[in-house]
């Protein structure tokens, strides 16, 4: 994915990317003094989770989950403790089980990471891939933004 300055305003204007922050601790950083690589993993997590809970979890059935299938991290500057990180999440793609996310990592203004994830829509009796209920594919359809990166 590829982004620039305007790009970059264009998805924190857009109402379909959830933004989450997150708060950079001394123990997230390494060796080397910068934030360790796993922390960008946890960051994701933190912004796919907020937009499950905040956009599609009052719609997912109580004997359903979501589990990560892929994720790539694409790593654009380090990122220094102290400091906070927005993170910019939104559905790329939707399957008829799974979707398709994509996300910006940013410090104040600078794209510190980007990422994409596919996340499997999960039936808990059975631990297979379970279609997306009606009311939740009328929300993602709705979140959908294809060509953003």
């Amino acid at each position: 994915m590829t982004f620039d300055e305007a790009a970059l305003d264009a998805l924190r204007a857009d109402p379909r990317v959830d933004w989450s922050e997150d708060v950079l601790r001394f123990g997230d950083t390494d060796m080397n003094g910068h934030v360790n690589n796993a922390t960008f993993a946890v960051l994701c997590e933190s912004g796919r989770v907020n937009l499950f809970r905040t956009r599609l979890g009052h719609e997912d059935p109580k004997d359903t989950f979501f589990v990560i299938a892929k994720l790539v991290i694409e790593f654009r500057g380090e990122l220094y403790y102290p400091g906070r990180v927005r993170t910019g999440t939104w559905v790329r793609h939707l399957g008829r089980t799974s979707l398709g996310l994509a996300q910006v990592l940013l410090d104040g203004d600078r794209l510190a990471a980007t990422s994409e994830a596919v996340c499997v829509h999960m039936d808990g009796a059975t631990r297979r891939p379970a279609p997306f209920p009606p009311s939740m594919r009328e929300i993602a359809e709705r979140s959908l933004l294809p060509d953003a990166a």
